[in-house]
């Protein structure tokens, strides 16, 4: 709006304006978008990714990055960040973007094609089947970084909407400081629930794994002052129960099996749960968190019929002798961080 010639008082109104009316449009056309607000690894509130998520595709709403952290690959680390989790379930990324604009070249850098257009801007698509390890992994054809990785783009909004989650299926969310270290950055077992202290949090995804064995513990264990759990079964199903959390919730699978948790293994477990290699299923088999395949009728699996257990503690010779629960035993996994 700078031809205008407008003063920035004359000008902030009609910013306001065009804020909110497109703001409105979009919460009409696409009222279940996830607003995810990036930052720089210090918490700096740098720019906003807008996605749209559904089974059969995922569509890129609006990405910005605020003009002063602009050219620091921030960008292209938050388009990465929806490929890698398009690419876990097979699903095309779409986009709308203006013609000839320098946003529209890094598209293309990454990979998108266009399918359709005017002539004022164009419908590009992305396909996993087409992509490269390369156009996924390496900043090689990216916009110059200076140490911006995937994993240190924080998504402010998935804290309100993890703990909004939680909150829902029935478990308490404390949010300030820690009266002592958790297992986990930021993040404490409590009664029935968890304490979170946003500062010292360093991974939203973290929440889910811990969420995950508040859920899938006996009740009297989840109700107790100190809640705990050294039980491998349990460990498992907690990170069952993390990915299907997060498949709900429509969240990248990077941001619960980030590089910095499963001893090494997240990459892994994540790839696995895409191909429906899911270990700690038998166990939400058996405690009825979700159904178990039967023949002619498959697991409904990632989705659930209940969040939290309901079945009560078992001695250590029945779980011993569970065969819903043996297979589960992988002990390389058994902490989110090394």
């Amino acid at each position: 709006m700078a031809p205008l010639g407008l003063s920035s008082t004359q000008l902030q109104p009609l910013l306001d304006m065009q804020y909110r009316g497109r703001e409105l449009t979009y919460a009409q056309a696409w009222p279940s978008a996830a607003n995810l607000i990036l930052c720089l690894p210090d918490g700096t509130p740098a720019g906003r990714l807008l996605l749209h998520r559904q089974p059969e595709s995922i569509r890129i709403l609006d990405l910005a990055v605020l003009a002063q952290y602009q050219r620091r690959g921030i960008g292209s680390c938050a388009l990465r960040m929806v490929q890698r989790s398009a690419a876990e379930v097979s699903t095309p990324v779409h986009l709308r973007v203006v013609n000839d604009s320098r946003a529209r070249r890094l598209y293309e850098r990454l990979g998108f094609r266009p399918v359709a257009g005017d002539a004022l801007s164009c419908e590009m698509q992305w396909l996993p089947q087409e992509a490269t390890a390369p156009a996924l992994s390496s900043p090689a054809n990216a916009e110059p970084a200076d140490g911006c990785a995937a994993s240190g783009i924080v998504c402010k909004d998935l804290l309100h909407q993890i703990t909004a989650f939680l909150q829902q299926i029935g478990l308490r969310v404390e949010t300030g400081p820690l009266p002592s270290p958790g297992f986990l950055p930021g993040i404490q077992m409590i009664r029935n629930g968890l304490r979170v202290d946003p500062d010292a949090l360093l991974y939203p995804g973290d929440l889910l794994h811990e969420a995950g064995h508040l859920a899938v513990m006996p009740p009297e264990r989840r109700n107790a002052e100190k809640p705990s759990s050294s039980d491998p079964a349990e460990e498992m199903a907690s990170i069952a129960w993390s990915w299907a959390a997060a498949i709900h919730l429509g969240i990248p699978a990077e941001v619960v099996f980030h590089e910095h948790g499963y001893r090494g293994q997240a990459s892994m477990l994540a790839e696995g749960f895409a191909r429906g290699q899911c270990p700690g299923l038998p166990m939400l088999w058996w405690l009825g968190l979700t159904t178990q395949p039967q023949p002619g009728c498959p697991s409904i699996f990632p989705r659930m019929r209940a969040w939290l257990r309901e079945k009560p503690e078992i001695s250590p010779a029945a779980h011993q002798d569970s065969p819903a629960i043996k297979p589960n035993f992988t002990p390389a996994v058994h902490e989110a961080h090394a």
